[in-house]
Parts: C-alpha cells; sequence; structure tokens
C-alpha cells in the first residue's frame, strides 16, 4: 500500500501503523474492551538495535462506529497501556436540540 490510510470496500477507515514495516507480527486475536469488540494485532521490532519495543493496533467495532488505534512502548511498559484501554468509554450521544424522545 502506498498511502497509510485506505478506505475498505465495507466502509472502514484504516491506518497502518507508521512502524508496521520492518516488524514481525507476534499475535493476533479478538479481545473484548469496553468500547466494543476488537481485533488486537501486536508486532515487535525485527532490528536488533530497536529490540524491545512492541506496537499494537486494535480495530474496535463502537457504536458510533470503527476506530482504529495503536500503541507504540517498551514491552515492559504494554500492560499499563492496555490497562489504560479498559477505562475508555464512548462520548455520551446527545439528541438533536427539539427532539423529545427518549
Amino acid at each position: 500500500m502506498t498511502d497509510a490510510t485506505a478506505t475498505a470496500t465495507w466502509g472502514w477507515h484504516y491506518g497502518i501503523h507508521p512502524r508496521a514495516a520492518g516488524t514481525q507480527v507476534r499475535s493476533m486475536g479478538r479481545v473484548a474492551l469496553p468500547l466494543g469488540e476488537a481485533l488486537r494485532l501486536e508486532m515487535i521490532e525485527a532490528d536488533p538495535a530497536r529490540d524491545g519495543i512492541v506496537h499494537v493496533q486494535y480495530y474496535i467495532s463502537t457504536e458510533m462506529g470503527d476506530w482504529a488505534l495503536w500503541i507504540s512502548c517498551a514491552k515492559t511498559d504494554l500492560p499499563e497501556h492496555e490497562a489504560a484501554l479498559q477505562t475508555l468509554t464512548a462520548p455520551a450521544i446527545e439528541a438533536p436540540q427539539g427532539d423529545n424522545r427518549r
């Protein structure tokens, strides 16, 4: 892919991690987050000079639409960053003014 972002056939807007080139996929699986079900992709650096750095991408299906996000950090810091994902919630959606439905 020549562009870092693209639109998939089904309307997904997705991003490719900027450091994805030269990494190796370590694991891929589904996880449950408060925002919704997510695909989790973990990559590690193939370059020995950057050993210890991990990149994790999440593709999350939410009530507000699909989201993509990533984390890049030292392997030892990953649990802390992923724990923070458990605190994320979607912003409240307010009804348009004049709409009295509840």
